[in-house]
């Protein structure tokens, strides 16, 4: 059976208990205030009941183990998060060529269809256009600047890392792997430079972190694996703790940005309860932020990050 045939929709509200609270920053920016009921990530990811404080199961048991297994090789083998190994390289070139002048970035940006358009949507969306519309790809990246440049790329770049299956179950999954991104990507970028942090790089640590997830469940839909729902809360936390390393192991020789490089080798190193890296307390507000967006219904992808 697949480790994917118990997901399934539930059919009554439930009362949801609050998740915790992500441990406080010292930030010289002004955090948006939460919901009250901001549900575990976990099950809003997988759409099963809310968390309970039960045992681990056996399979619980069995999927922890088979998940520290993915953690414990020296990279992750290609089938678990296709596709990386392509685009993680034409994200570093495409990020290192916009610093170049105007005009050989709009031929290199023109070359790529999805690029252009993302340039395009940005540059006329009400963060940057004042009164007429932009109109050339020149116009463009000339309004938005090497951030929105940047910003545009890793979100063009990024996204088939996240979705790249035709499995309707894993699509679904996927699909809100990726909603849940570019949140957190969003307001990691405004929380960085509270805490020390370029917002580009807090933006593709937003928009790349659920690759951590996203191995852990395949390693455990290829093991065949079958969960029973609810989940645990102690499973819940084990596997949280799990998928940042797995972050860890994914990206840290992605040598994207300095910072970047270096929040990825302290998550490989330390995991989540250990990490003293700034980025590890921007992007837990950050995700505590968005559940409560997503729960409330006020989630909204911006066309840029808040920069």
């Amino acid at each position: 059976m697949n480790w994917f045939s118990w997901i399934r929709p539930v059919k009554k509200k439930q009362e949801i208990a609050p998740a915790a609270a992500a441990q406080p920053m010292e930030p010289r920016n002004e955090i948006p205030s939460l919901p009250e009921d901001v549900p575990d990530f976990l099950p809003w990811l997988l759409d099963v009941e809310p968390l309970q404080e039960i045992e681990s199961s056996f399979q619980e048991l069995r999927a922890l183990e088979a998940v520290k297994k993915t953690l414990a090789l020296p990279t992750i083998p290609q089938n678990l998060l296709p596709r990386a190994n392509a685009l993680v390289p034409q994200l570093i070139a495409l990020m290192r060529e916009s610093a170049l002048p105007k005009r050989a970035v709009a031929e290199r940006v023109s070359k790529d269809a999805k690029l252009t358009a993302e340039v395009m949507r940005l540059a006329n969306s009400p963060y940057y256009r004042s009164q007429e519309e932009v109109a050339t790809l020149m116009q463009a990246i000339t309004l938005i600047g090497s951030t929105g440049l940047q910003t545009a790329i890793a979100r063009v770049v990024l996204k088939p890392i996240l979705q790249t299956t035709s499995n309707p179950k894993l699509a679904d999954m996927e699909e809100r792997l990726w909603e849940h991104s570019e949140l957190v990507a969003q307001h990691a970028a405004a929380l960085s430079p509270s805490a020390g942090l370029q917002s580009i790089e807090g933006y593709i640590a937003g928009l790349l972190y659920n690759t951590g997830w996203k191995v852990a469940l395949r390693s455990l839909d290829q093991a065949g694996i079958a969960l029973e729902s609810p989940l645990s809360a102690s499973f819940s936390i084990a596997m949280t703790e799990m998928a940042h390393q797995l972050f860890g192991l994914t990206t840290s020789e992605w040598e994207v940005t300095p910072g970047f490089t270096s929040f990825s080798v302290d998550a490989r190193e330390f995991g989540l309860r250990r990490s003293k890296h700034p980025m590890t307390r921007v992007l837990q507000s950050a995700q505590a932020i968005a559940m409560g967006e997503i729960v409330s219904g006020m989630s909204q992808t911006m066309p840029a990050p808040l920069l």
